[in-house]
């Protein structure tokens, strides 16, 4: 499996399948930071992307959670309605964790079209 993954897909929506994905195989998914909650207070933060007043992009940290005690990362970043993934290597936290966000990323990469990693 690739680091990256780009999706053709709104970031939020990527987020949902993908924690919805890896709780149905057992895994706890909780998300450390979310761009858009974090800019709910700041009502005129200009975007960079964009030169719009109010930024329309999306940035999270899932926090992956299985046997281990250590979670594993996977990191969204969206806008324009694409998505980037970035993925744990393999081995981090554990080759299990590893293996199973793995697989469930194969299943929706299986699903979409327009995707493409690298």
């Amino acid at each position: 499996m690739a680091e990256y993954v780009e999706l053709a897909m709104d970031c939020q929506e990527v987020i949902a399948l993908l924690a919805q994905a890896l709780q149905a195989q057992g895994l706890r998914v909780y998300r450390s930071f979310d761009l858009r909650n974090a800019l709910a207070s700041l009502p005129d933060c200009g975007c960079p992307h964009h030169g719009t007043a109010q930024c329309t992009c999306q940035y999270a940290v899932l926090l992956v959670y299985g046997d281990a005690p250590s979670p594993a990362l996977v990191v969204a970043h969206g806008r324009d309605g694409r998505t980037w993934l970035k993925l744990p290597e393999a081995g981090t936290p554990s080759a299990a964790l590893h293996e199973g966000i793995q697989r469930t990323l194969d299943v929706l990469l299986n699903a979409g079209e327009n995707i493409s990693t690298g």
